[in-house]
Formats: C-alpha cells, sequence, structure tokens
C-alpha cells in the first residue's frame, strides 16, 4: 500500500477534466497525482459536494500574515499492506506527511505556494522505504480582462512495482520532475478561448531488477506541450450547457539511449470535441470524445487512438454526492523498446454524509495499459473509507482497499491493505 495508491484514481481523472469536483488521491502513478490543489495553476475548481461543504465549525483554520494566510499540517498514518512488491512482502507501514500552503489574494491577483513531504516507512521491508517532497508556487493576475495563469513546480517522488506500467524494481525507483505552466482565459462571453502551454523535465535515478543493475536514464525526457481549449454556450452567454473544442500538440526530445535502442523523441497532437455542463446544484458533466497521434523520430510504433475525457457529478441530496469518470490517453512507457502506451483509468465513487463530522467514501477503480505488442495490464480496485472531521484542527481517516493486479511482467496477485490517518492542522 503506497502511500499514493490507498483512494482511487478518480481524483486525478477530475484534475484532467477540469471543473468538476476532485475527489480523493490518484491511484495510476501518473504525474498529475503530485500535483499541488492549493497552488494556482495545478488547482481545480471546488464545486459544492459533501466532501468540499465543509461546516464552519470543522473547516481548516488558517494563520493571518498580514495579507497572506499560512496553512500548516501534518498527517500520521499507519497501515498494512499484503503486497508492496508485486505479489510479495506484507509489511506493516508508518507514513509522516507534513505540509505548509501560503496564500494570498489581492484584487484580481491571487498567489499560492506550496512545501510537502511524504515519509513512508515499510518496518518489515525497511530497503522498499522512501521520502518525497514537493515544492510549487503559481498566481494567476488580470491583464486586459484576461485571467492570466502561471505556475512551477518541482517533485522529488518514487516509482515503485505495483502501479500501471511499471517495472519489477527491487527498491522504488527515484525520479525527479520539473514542471512550467502558462496559460490565459478571456473574459466571460458566450465564446471564450484559453491557450495555454507547459514544459515538463523528467530525469531518473537509478535501480536493479533481480539484483541486476538497469539504469532508468534512458527515461529522462522534456516534454513541451500547448494547448487551446474553446467554449461556446449554446444557448447564450449564461447557458450552463457549453460546447468544447479542445486542441492539443506535445513533443518530447530524449537525451539519452538504452542498450542501442534508440531515443524515443515524438511529436503528436489531439482533437477532442464535447459538451459540459456546469454544476447547477444536482448536476454537473463533462464529454468529450476525440483521436490523439503520437509520430516518433525512429523506429517506434507511431500511434493513433481514440481519446475521451468524461465526468459527471449527480447530487440527488444535501447529503449525497455521487463521481463518475473516464479518461484514455497516450502515456510515456517504461519499457525498453516502446514508445507509449494507451492509459484507460475510470471510476465511480459515492460520498454520503452520515451527520456533519462523519463522511462515508465507497468506489471502484479500474485502470488498464494497452501495448501495441505487449501483454496488457489491468488494476481493479474497491475501497471504503471513513472521515471524521473532529474539530477545525483534527481529522481521522480510515480506508480499506482491495486490489487485483494482471500485469506485463508478474503473474496476477492480489494487494489488500488499510490504513489509519489522523491529519492536525492550523
Amino acid at each position: 500500500m503506497r502511500q499514493s495508491r490507498l483512494t482511487g484514481s478518480l481524483r486525478v481523472v477530475l484534475a484532467l477534466l477540469g471543473p468538476v469536483l476532485p475527489m480523493h488521491e490518484a491511484q495510476a502513478q501518473l504525474i498529475e497525482n503530485a500535483y499541488p490543489r492549493d497552488v494556482p495553476g495545478f488547482d481545480t475548481a471546488a464545486g459544492v459536494s459533501v466532501t468540499s461543504r465543509i461546516q464552519t465549525d470543522t473547516a481548516w483554520q488558517n494563520i493571518p500574515l498580514g495579507a497572506e494566510l499560512l496553512h500548516p499540517e501534518v498527517t500520521e498514518s499507519t497501515g498494512y499492506d499484503s503486497a508492496i512488491l508485486a505479489g510479495q512482502r506484507p509489511s506493516w507501514i508508518v507514513t509522516t506527511a507534513p505540509s505548509v500552503t501560503l496564500t494570498s489574494t489581492d484584487g484580481g491577483t491571487t498567489l499560492g505556494a506550496v512545501a510537502s513531504a511524504t515519509n513512508a516507512r515499510y518496518l518489515q521491508a525497511p530497503d522498499q522505504s522512501t521520502t518525497d517532497w514537493t515544492a510549487a508556487i503559481g498566481g494567476t493576475v488580470d491583464i486586459a480582462d484576461c485571467r492570466v495563469t502561471a505556475a512551477v513546480a518541482h517533485f522529488a517522488l518514487h516509482e515503485n512495482d505495483n502501479g500501471l506500467d511499471a517495472a519489477e524494481y527491487d527498491t522504488p525507483l527515484s525520479y525527479h520532475v520539473d514542471v512550467l505552466r502558462l496559460s490565459a482565459l478571456t473574459p466571460p462571453a458566450r465564446l471564450t478561448l484559453e491557450p495555454s502551454v507547459a514544459l515538463t523535465r523528467f530525469t531518473f535515478g537509478n535501480a536493479t531488477i533481480d539484483q541486476i543493475p538497469a539504469p532508468q536514464s534512458y527515461r529522462d525526457r522534456l516534454v513541451g506541450e500547448v494547448g487551446l481549449a474553446l467554449s461556446y454556450g449554446i444557448m447564450g452567454f449564461q447557458d450552463p450547457n457549453r460546447l468544447q473544442l479542445i486542441l492539443r500538440g506535445a513533443g518530447a526530445h530524449y537525451p539519452n539511449e538504452s542498450f542501442g535502442q534508440p531515443p524515443r523523441d515524438f511529436i503528436g497532437g489531439s482533437a477532442l470535441l464535447g459538451v459540459e455542463h456546469d454544476l447547477d446544484g444536482i448536476w454537473g458533466w463533462r464529454v468529450a470524445l476525440g483521436f490523439g497521434k503520437r509520430v516518433y523520430s525512429q523506429a517506434y510504433l507511431n500511434q493513433t487512438v481514440p481519446l475521451a475525457e468524461m465526468a459527471l457529478t449527480w447530487q440527488p441530496s444535501a447529503l449525497t454526492t455521487w463521481h463518475a469518470a473516464l479518461f484514455r490517453k497516450i502515456e510515456d512507457a517504461q519499457q525498453e523498446g516502446v514508445g507509449g502506451y494507451v492509459a484507460t483509468i475510470g471510476g465511480l465513487a459515492l460520498d454520503q454524509e452520515i451527520n456533519r463530522h462523519l463522511i462515508l467514501h465507497l468506489g471502484s477503480d479500474i485502470e488498464r495499459a494497452t501495448y501495441a505488442d505487449s501483454p496488457n495490464q489491468t488494476i481493479v480496485t474497491g475501497r471504503t473509507g471513513l472521515l471524521w472531521l473532529v474539530n477545525a484542527m483534527l481529522r481521522v481517516n480510515a480506508d480499506v482497499t482491495l486490489s487485483t493486479h494482471r500485469g506485463v511482467t508478474t503473474d496476477p496477485y492480489a494487494e489488500d491493505a488499510v490504513l489509519l490517518s489522523i491529519t492536525a492542522g492550523l
């Protein structure tokens, strides 16, 4: 039970889809899982749901520092995982995760900064212990009636062997990610435009597989992305139903070769057409379908695949929120000799407010990695959790997760995990 695998891929799906309610931490080992939620440029619209509509007496408090607000918190967790490696090595786990958030709003300008760390200690497998950290800063400002956003972040993370498209590493693989994002949103109107640009650099450390050195520097890459999202009110400016056209282009440069395998440089793009309904208190949804293409500069198989970005939020009552989401996209593969794979991740979740201090979460996810010339990988997960909002300074969370893995490099296996967390904040 890696900390990032506890509560499902639904939140990363919704984060990718934009203004739909965020849920829990991501389950797939996609980089979007690590993006901080409190920094402009990485956050998503909160909306109103059982999980976001926290009562005043239990909402997190902040420390005022002039015009800025400071929020420190720390989470202590303990739990048990039946398979911290692929199908083997059960262990008890103790995790410490401090973070500090600084936000400031002045007129049309919003700034946010986050620093966080996660130290996971595996008591029966000390060599699997990791320490990850994140630092990010971002801001939004109004320029000529347009909302301009910029964000930059650094992530020091680890990849383990029980996630999507993962190899059977003997110990977690360390890697670093640097991200720069810029975007602009035109003023509210019947037609709005949102151009964006992003640069992401990945650098990987060394690993061993069955005690044999397996350098991962061939995965180092610099990825550039540009995008343009057009949104059009079907019946007018204030119509909650809007048509969407999403255009994206991307290119990557891999500076290193591996055992004679050529670099996996590529250029690609995608186009999706869809419709969106803003959350009206009961329904919120977005459906976008299209195609993506990736062309490699070397002898890798080019890809043309159908893509999807779908999300639904349904609130039949003030105490109940349902979420469903599905996305399909091309991802960079970790396997040598493979250019990319198609990631399909979907989920269904229920959040039920038992009372103003107690929230029940139930959910199920499926993750699938589809390869052109290799066996596919599938992870199916069911989970349940109970969140106790003790007061404005303390929260207690209990989670149970049951997963089955069918992978590229291992026989099918089950992974069962439990986790109890206590979070204190100011």
